[in-house]
């Protein structure tokens, strides 16, 4: 589902193709128990994700919420993705390069 990777004093977990609702289920509990095992800034690598569910605005707030604000960035962000997570807000709370 994700890969984790500690560097330079964060957490950075790689995504595959799809975060749907399934997939974020899944990720979800995973995903929340590395970040409170690491208490570092995370970064989620999107290169690979061409396709998110609202379940994974979800997470993205949870996290954001664990490592408190300005400790979460989303990078390599796909254009059409991209254009998702600003519209619904999430550019606001969360850095996305």
């Amino acid at each position: 589902m994700a890969d984790y990777v500690s560097e330079g004093g964060s957490l950075r977990c790689v995504f595959g193709e799809r975060l749907d609702t399934v997939n974020c289920m899944s990720l979800e509990k995973e995903l929340l128990e590395k970040i409170k095992e690491m208490k570092s800034p995370v970064v989620f690598d999107m290169e690979k994700v061409q396709y998110i569910a609202s379940s994974f605005l979800r997470i993205c707030f949870q996290v954001t919420k664990e490592v408190g604000a300005g400790n979460l960035s989303l990078i390599k962000v796909n254009p059409e993705i991209k254009k998702v997570l600003k519209i619904a807000g999430v550019d606001k709370y969360i850095k996305i390069d």
